[in-house]
This record gives C-alpha cells, structure tokens and sequence, in this order.
C-alpha cells in the first residue's frame, strides 16, 4: 500500500468518524461488497434499496437475499426472521468465536445477519431513521451497512448514528474525474464510552475483523488498490468536497422548489420538501442540506427517454459526480420517473432548460 493511499485512508477515517476507512476498485456498492465476499452462502442479507434491485440481484443469490418492504426497522426485523433462510429457523450450526468465525474456509458455516440501507436512496429519494435502524439492528445481532454515496460524508454520518460499515461510491467526491470507479469503505470504532462505561461494541468489532481480514488490516490494504492517479483526484477533491456539495445541495433546493411549483409536474420526492415523507427524520439525519437529488414524474405519455433527450441540461454524457446536473430514467426510458442530480451549474440556467422541455414534451404547440 502506498504511502498516499495510507493518508487518505487516514484522512477519509477521520472525515467519516470512522476506526479505518479503505479504497477499493469497484463499479457500484453492491459490487464492492460482493467484490469483498463479506456474505457468505449461509449469511442473510437484508435490503431496502428498491432503486438498485437488478444490482442486488446479479451479485447476490436469492438463497441469502431478502428484500425489506420499508426502510422501517419493524420491516427489516420481520425480514430478517422470514421462514425461508436458515437462520430463521435454528437449523445454522453454532458459529464459532474467534479468527475462523470471519474467515471463508471451506466448509465454513455462518448465521450473521446484514442490514442494507441507503442514507438517501430508493424510489422517491427516502431517508431512514438510522438511530432506530442501528438500535434494531443490535438488538437483532445484525450488522447494518449504509450506502452513503448519494449523501457524502459531508451530508451524513452514518457512523455516528450507529451504522457499522458504511460504503460510499466516490464519483461526487472525486468530482468526476476518476479514471476507474472507487469505493469508500468506513468501518465503526469498536469502543463506545469513556471511562468506567468504556465498552467493546462486539458487532462493531466483528464488522471490523470481516473488513480487515479481507483488507490487511488498518490502512495496510492488499487488495484492490486504487492507483495512485485516481488517489490523486480523490485527495483533491476532499480538499473542496465540502464547498461543492454545499453547491449541488443548495442548487437541488431551488430545482425541487421550481418543480414542486410546476402544474406540469404531477409529483416530485426531494427531503428537503416539507411535503416529503421523511422531512422530519432528514432533519435530523442530514447536515447541512438535504442531499443532491431530485426525483420527480412526468404527466401525461410523456417518457423519461423522450424528455431527457429534448432537455438541454440532460447531461448524459457528462461523468457521474462531476460538475454538471445530469438527469436519468429512473425507471428506463419508456417510464414516466427521472432523477436528477444538481451539479454546481447555474440552477436558474437548468430551471429554464426544464421549463422549455415541459412545454415542448408536456404540452406541445397545436399544428
């Protein structure tokens, strides 16, 4: 491991809250995470993340996957306790303590449990109450994994709400500039307290055993390194990772605002609407803004492909996380749903180019 990736590492740890942090090449979370082989044939994993299904479903096999039906923790208790996985029904062998228990030798056996959510994530941008995800999650013995990626360790700290590990794609924080697509890996201290209340958290510390014995332990990673190019861009951008996000997030509020007051706009999911399901919970989980996101339906046949294609702020083919609003289908081109992400162009230029793609696709001039 270089000696640039060890200060990043460092660097991103203490940014994240984090007892170590870790890069690693991969294209998307759920890739990094089967990339890791962190659940194994006997493990559950449960999901809520109803915008990146098709993901899940080519890196996991049905056998440990489970789908949550909310972000609620009630929903991913009862999940977890489904009748179909082993580990429901006391058929798993005993799991044993110590090194062999985090290792994937052959034969191995397991019965741990995986919470999955998106700080921001799934259909209509949802914010979960991760304090009372993280306090269930305990009380199941579960590990719970967020997808930080949409948020940024600059809108939200999963860690210190009680997450466990925490990926974080890094195309926004490198602003769009790397070269092979990277994720951040951040994993919980394992002693919580001071004092005479100093304690070990032992799922804590199990997270971080997984994390280092596929990794090398704290900022001595082994595999899957990032190169020191694409470690370059990611440095600088941690530099202005704070004043950019700022930007998207500020610039998100002013697009949402305007498409919330759009009578062509028949809905629109942004946290940082007082009309948003989980307003209150973001309030409270979210710093500094409400995330960079927006996703909003279109009226009438009006298609997400034919719309992006007429708008002038598409963004199409500018990179994942760079400076420029790009909009996507959120559910393919033939469906009505797009997402939109601000970048730090001129707001009022993308609200124009918005406006003159509703009325040309939403109500197009009589012959």
């Amino acid at each position: 491991m270089t000696q640039a990736n060890t200060e990043l590492a460092q660097e991103f740890s203490a940014a994240a809250h984090a007892r170590a942090s870790w890069f690693v090449r991969a294209g998307n979370v759920p890739e990094a995470i089967a990339k890791l082989g962190l659940i194994g044939p006997s493990d559950r994993l449960v999901v809520r993340a109803n915008d990146f299904t098709k993901a899940f479903l080519r890196h996991f096999g049905s056998g440990v996957l489970t789908f949550a039906k909310d972000d609620s923790a009630e929903a991913f208790v009862d999940a977890t306790w489904s009748a179909q996985h082993p580990a429901a029904t006391g058929r798993m062998e005993p799991r044993e303590e110590g090194h062999a228990s985090y290792a994937d030798g052959a034969g191995a056996r397991f019965d741990r449990v995986f919470w999955f959510v998106n700080s921001i994530g799934c259909r209509g941008l949802r914010v979960p109450d991760l304090r009372s995800l993280a306090a269930a999650a305990r009380e199941a013995g579960a590990l719970l994994i967020v997808d930080n990626t949409v948020a940024s360790t600059y809108c939200c700290q999963p860690l210190a709400l009680g997450a466990h590990m925490v990926f974080e794609a890094l195309d926004r924080v490198a602003a769009g500039l790397l070269r092979t697509k990277a994720v951040a890996i951040s994993v919980a201290r394992d002693i919580v307290g001071k004092g005479r209340k100093q304690q070990v958290d032992a799922l804590a510390h199990q997270a971080y055993c997984m994390l280092a014995q596929r990794l090398g332990g704290e900022y001595l990673q082994v595999r899957f390194n990032v190169d020191d190019e694409d470690l370059s861009v990611i440095a600088a951008g941690m530099e202005t990772l704070a004043d950019r996000m700022q930007r998207h997030m500020d610039h998100a509020r002013v697009i949402a605002e305007y498409l919330s007051a759009n009578p062509f706009v028949p809905s629109v999911s942004y946290p940082g609407l007082k009309g948003h399901p989980d307003h209150g919970i973001a309030a409270n989980v979210l710093t500094h803004g409400f995330g960079p996101a927006i996703d909003f339906e279109l009226p009438g046949s009006a298609t997400a492909g034919s719309f992006i294609e007429g708008c002038s702020c598409a963004g199409r083919a500018q990179a994942a996380g760079g400076p420029y609003t790009r909009l996507s289908a959120l559910d393919g081109d033939d469906a009505r749903f797009i997402r939109l992400f601000a970048g730090v162009d001129d707001p009022l230029d993308i609200v124009d180019s918005l406006e003159q793609a509703m009325r040309l696709y939403c109500n197009p001039p009589h012959a």
